[in-house]
């Protein structure tokens, strides 16, 4: 049982306990001392010793529902022995009835009572009614005082256990109606990238994959090495582009990255052939390893290449000229790369709109990494990001 069940069962004792001590405190002042006083006490230690029934409604609801109703009973017919206006004084100045009987529309609408059982407990709480306003012998006072204390009490209790049951009921209604929405705008969201991504496959594809074959066809047939290397180039850059291509067209309909695959040592991320290409484009770029990516996985390097190739652009950019150093380091667990580069003079194509970098952190943070870019202080610029060597496949997916 939880702390919270234990300390509201106590204060419901307590509460009962105190209910059933004033009450009795209250009829002895009213009647004054007089034999009659005997039946007041032997209710007050009816209620008192059935009180401490609290203790296992939350075990034993249907039990301690009949117990209640079944001495509220013998309470009533005890009060009735005793002189007219004694009775009248316990039952109206007794609260112990009308909050006991709270407990038992409690137990019954809250506390899984067998539907037999609670036709058993209402059976004994409309008994309870009838005998509490004493029909063989009625007084206005009986009357009204019987009713507020054995019918309005449970009465109310059943409204207000009605009400809270209404408005969990519309709680989850509207957490429904918003978990419906969110999955209509979610579906909404997939077919747009369906879409997008037909179209991007329709545009692209088509022409990326006539200019592959061209530059292949034009490999083949220049007579000059230096036009065959370039044509080979270009035949390669468009097949890297068309593998980019069929990847973002998966991410694109998917709504994720692509299935973790490990990359096998035929299949490594080329950075050192991107570092290389940069060095024939006259960009002095060194490239650092440390470690072995035993265990990456295949979005993991592609993340990495797209890394790299984009602070290389930014560098030939924004620094022309100055040297660059990315440092690779392997983890069992991570991919570090740090891009730095010095001080040097903006290009004619400096200027850019950010949208790279902020595509960049947002793939990298889709993957469970971390990238960090600005100056170094010494008019250079760093980029430094942490990455997962292995990713989950529903990673990004949500």
């Amino acid at each position: 049982m939880k702390r919270r069940d234990v300390l509201i069962d106590g204060v419901l004792l307590s509460v009962l306990v105190a209910a059933a001590a004033l009450g009795g405190v209250l009829t002895a002042l009213v009647t004054g001392p007089a034999p009659s006083s005997a039946y007041v006490w032997t209710v007050v230690a009816i209620q008192t010793v059935t009180s401490a029934v609290v203790l296992l409604r939350r075990r034993r609801p249907t039990a301690t529902a009949v117990t209640i109703v079944a001495s509220a009973l013998v309470q009533t017919f005890v009060a009735f022995a005793a002189p007219t206006a004694t009775a009248e004084a316990l039952l109206s100045v007794s609260a112990w009835v009308p909050i006991a009987l709270s407990v038992v529309v409690e137990n019954i609408t809250e506390r899984g009572v067998p539907r037999a059982w609670s036709a058993v407990i209402w059976t004994l709480i409309g008994l309870l009614a009838v005998v509490s306003t004493r029909p063989w012998e009625p007084t206005a006072s009986l009357v009204v005082n019987g009713l507020l204390h054995s019918a309005v009490a449970p009465l109310f209790a059943l409204y207000l256990a009605a009400r809270r049951r209404k408005m969990q009921l519309l709680a989850e209604r509207a957490e429904r109606a918003e978990r419906e929405q969110w999955w209509r705008a979610e579906q909404a969201r997939a077919e747009e990238r369906a879409r997008l991504a037909a179209e991007l496959h329709d545009l692209v594809a088509h022409r990326v994959t006539l200019m592959t074959l061209q530059a292949g066809a034009l490999t083949v047939q220049a007579a000059d090495d230096d036009i065959r290397a370039a044509a080979e180039d270009l035949r390669a850059n468009g097949a890297l582009a068309l593998d980019e291509l069929r990847e973002l067209v998966g991410v694109l309909r998917r709504g994720g990255p692509p299935t973790e695959t490990p990359l096998d040592e035929t299949s490594l991320p080329p950075l050192a052939e991107l570092v290389d290409e940069a060095g024939r484009a006259g960009q002095q770029v060194e490239l650092v390893v440390a470690g072995e990516p035993t265990g990456l996985s295949r979005v993991t390097g592609r993340t990495a290449y797209r890394v790299v190739r984009e602070a290389l652009t930014n560098a030939r950019k924004h620094a022309s000229g100055a040297a660059v150093r990315v440092d690779a380091q392997y983890h069992p667990e991570r991919l570090r790369i740090v891009v730095h580069n010095g001080a040097g003079r903006p290009s004619l194509c400096a200027r850019g709109s950010g949208a790279g970098l902020a595509g960049l952190r947002e793939r990298v943070e889709s993957i469970g990494g971390t990238l960090d870019v600005g100056p170094d202080g010494s008019g250079g610029f760093r980029l430094e990001t942490v990455m997962p060597t292995t990713v989950r496949a529903d990673r990004g997916a949500r």
